[in-house]
């Protein structure tokens, strides 16, 4: 399983703030890993988008108590499809690093 780290994950997904993609991963649990998975990846790539469907009015909190259906029916009513845009991430990763996989054991997970 490939994994990136924190800071090309932040780069992925245009983030600029470290602020930011810690608060992303506080409230998906995954503050103080090393490395993310891309299933881990999408979760935060989820509730980037989630955020922005309603600036202002959509919240992390609210990001947390809902459930998988909501999620995912949230994401079709306005035409979302987060799977396609993981897809598109991964690709432009693997075109801009070459061959470098990281894996498992060279990431210290807490």
């Amino acid at each position: 399983m490939e994994y990136l780290s924190v800071k090309e994950c932040r780069s992925l997904l245009r983030i600029q703030s470290k602020d930011t993609i810690n608060k992303y991963l506080k409230t998906l649990n995954l503050f103080g890993q090393a490395c993310l998975s891309w299933s881990e990846i999408k979760q935060v790539l989820e509730l980037q988008i989630f955020l922005g469907l309603k600036h202002g009015r959509n919240s992390k909190s609210i990001f947390r108590q809902m459930t998988r259906q909501q999620l995912d029916q949230t994401f079709k009513s306005y035409g979302v499809d987060v799977d396609a845009r993981l897809a598109v991430l991964q690709k432009i990763h693997k075109g801009s690093v070459p061959q470098k996989l990281v894996y498992a054991s060279s990431c210290s997970k807490k």
